[in-house]
């Protein structure tokens, strides 16, 4: 019986030790692995941190960008805008109210001008080198020209082309608004890009591509922006093709006309997005 006891009493005495070591293994093994889990998680936090600092960073410097971007667009802008009223205003000051306005736009301005857009290239999009390009071409159709007859070079009369910048002049200064987040008329930035057109499409001579275009296209007899534009909206559609038309044209000829080709290809770029043509369509 005192047997039987003893080993009933070493059995529930191992057994104790087993369940305490048992205890004591589970124990170290749990505070092992918790420790473990919170060196990793002490990394993660550590590596975590670190991004959210680098995408801090570049965030900080993204902003600092745009926001040096926009100001310097702003300046453009501003710039740009000012120095068309002025050459407008010098420009018609030089006009007699009874014979009209017989000198091309002050050279100083129009060296100016273009050097401005020189200068904040980098700034200006697509649809604002489009309306910058029209004013620059109505400079150009000012100055003296060579009518082939061995005569002196011959000077038009420039009224037309002043009262061209003065439509225009509202519609850029519409145009640089909307780039800069300030409410402005889409219709201005259609009207400028319908011109760009129509001025385009009636402005040089390729028989083959139909330019410059006969029947309602033709600007024959139309002096006056807002009546070419009138036209263009008209016939959105029949400009749009005529447009692609005329780029495969310049295309087909090697790019030999890259300005032309340029004019043609932003013009129709704008035109396309502006009435909602798909391209190709």
């Amino acid at each position: 019986m005192e047997y039987f006891l003893s080993l009933v009493s070493g059995g529930v005495g191992g057994g104790a030790l087993v369940w305490l070591a048992k205890g004591w293994i589970s124990e170290r093994l749990r505070q092992s692995i918790q420790h473990e889990y919170a060196q990793k998680l002490e990394s993660y936090k550590t590596e975590l941190n670190s991004k959210v600092e680098g995408i801090r960073h570049e965030n900080q410097v993204s902003q600092l960008r745009t926001s040096l971007f926009f100001d310097h667009q702003r300046s453009a802008f501003a710039a740009l805008i000012a120095k068309i009223a002025k050459n407008n205003e010098e420009w018609a000051e030089l006009g007699d109210p009874d014979e009209g306005l017989f000198e091309p736009i002050p050279s100083a301005g129009r060296q100016e001008f273009e050097a401005l857009i020189l200068e904040h290239q980098l700034f200006l999009d697509e649809e604002c080198l489009m309306a910058l390009s029209l004013v620059t071409q109505v400079y150009f159709q000012s100055l003296p020209y060579d009518d082939r007859s061995g005569a002196p070079l011959h000077q038009r009369e420039c009224s037309q082309l002043v009262s061209d910048i003065k439509y225009l002049h509202p519609r850029i200064a519409s145009i640089f608004r909307a780039k800069i987040g300030v409410t402005a008329n889409r219709q201005h930035l259609v009207d400028v890009a319908v011109l760009s057109a129509i001025e385009l499409v009636n402005g040089y001579h390729f028989a083959d591509a139909g330019i410059p275009p006969d029947g309602k296209l033709s600007i024959r007899g139309i002096r006056d922006a807002a009546d070419k534009v009138a036209l263009g909206l008209d016939n959105a559609q029949e400009l749009v093709c005529l447009l692609r038309q005329f780029d495969k044209h310049l295309s087909r000829d090697g790019g030999w006309i890259h300005e032309a080709q340029l004019r043609v290809r932003q013009t129709l770029g704008v035109l396309e997005r502006c009435i909602g043509v798909r391209p190709g369509n």
